[in-house]
């Protein structure tokens, strides 16, 4: 006994911009039609071989139980890559948001540092010490960027 494969595109598989569940509606939809093709061929056969068309509707039975259940399978898993595929945009967008946020605050503290160090040069200039900058720098003791984020208990997911 030879297989027939399913009619139209979908014995490929899923058509390029075919929906995973408008594509499972249709290979649903063929299984039922060769099912009840198969149906109405074991009513033809002969009364005295009543055996034979109960164990093959028997057999069909469990194929529809089989096809029904992979369907169902195949349906969940869809929904589930779905779900984790807009939670990976998700998360794509909000690292795309912290990395920027990141970016902004590290110039910010250089800056800031910049500030400073031009302030206490100032300072410095104002009350007669006569101090280089390399020595100001030195005095310096701000953590970077980096070692601020891991002291940080809300922070450490970066």
């Amino acid at each position: 006994m030879s297989a027939v494969p399913c009619s139209g595109a979908s014995s490929s598989g899923p058509v390029p911009g075919m929906s995973m569940f408008r594509w499972l509606e249709v290979l649903e939809k063929e299984f039922d039609k060769a099912f009840v093709d198969v149906d109405l061929l074991l009513g033809e056969i002969d009364p005295d071989q009543a055996d034979i068309t109960y164990e093959g509707r028997q057999k069909m039975t469990s194929l529809s139980s089989c096809f029904a259940q992979l369907c169902h399978k195949a349906q969940t898993v869809s929904q589930i890559n779905h779900k984790l595929e807009a939670q990976l945009v998700d998360f794509k967008s909000e690292l795309t948001e912290v990395q920027a946020e990141k970016a902004v605050l590290e110039k910010e503290v250089h800056d800031q540092l910049l500030q400073l160090h031009a302030v206490q040069l100032q300072l410095h200039s104002k009350t007669g010490q006569n101090v280089d900058s390399g020595a100001i720098k030195a005095k310096l003791s701000v953590p970077t960027l980096e070692v601020m984020v891991s002291m940080t208990p809300f922070c450490h997911h970066l």
